[in-house]
């Protein structure tokens, strides 16, 4: 009864180790700062940017839509949980504290589909908005090519929006060390 969710599970850990094992090394952090680059979130960076006119800020809303996006990877809980209550026995409490486990789930095949379908999708997420890509498509975009359409037609206002207010506070932000700096005698 439990095997196919053994499989399963066994079959996501080896995905998993062995994707995160043969993942490329990320180029090191001083290239990016040398670039002008801003750490912001966990290792993201903030690729420079000087506008040149009203020229929008593409580079900003990128790292705003992979972090967005990334973020709402737990969404997929939801069929996850869904197909674990189809795959697996359900267990119920009485107001007297006594547990009793149904006989059979109620749907096993279709709950190991589920859960598998979940599985794949949230590693196909995880993998497509990683830092190796949003870094790989910057630095495509500054040499002049066009970002992927992929991720063209999935920007939308409130990323470039998100951008300008990250780049405000990291300007009011370095202001301010500025200013500190400054004032401390030495």
């Amino acid at each position: 009864m439990f095997k196919p969710l053994g499989l399963l599970l066994g079959l996501l850990l080896l995905c998993t180790t062995s994707s995160f094992a043969q993942a490329p090394a990320l180029p090191a952090p001083p290239n990016a700062a040398e670039a002008g680059a801003v750490l912001v979130f966990n290792g993201w960076y903030l690729p420079k940017f000087e506008p040149k006119g009203a020229e929008a800020d593409t580079t900003g809303a990128l790292l705003s839509m992979f972090r967005r996006r990334r973020t709402a990877g737990w969404l997929y809980t939801v069929p996850f949980i869904v197909g674990m209550s189809l795959a697996l026995p359900i267990s119920s409490t009485d107001s007297y504290g006594h547990t009793t486990v149904a006989e059979e789930a109620i749907s096993p095949p279709l709950g190991t589909v589920i859960l598998g379908g979940t599985v794949v999708r949230f590693i196909l997420h995880a993998s497509m908005l990683n830092k190796a890509h949003l870094r790989a498509v910057d630095v495509a975009y500054a040499a002049g090519t066009p970002i992927p359409a992929k991720y063209r037609r999935r920007l939308n206002a409130a990323h470039f929006a998100e951008a300008a207010y990250i780049r405000e506070a990291l300007r009011q932000q370095m202001a301010r060390e500025q200013l500190q700096t400054q004032a401390t005698p030495r």
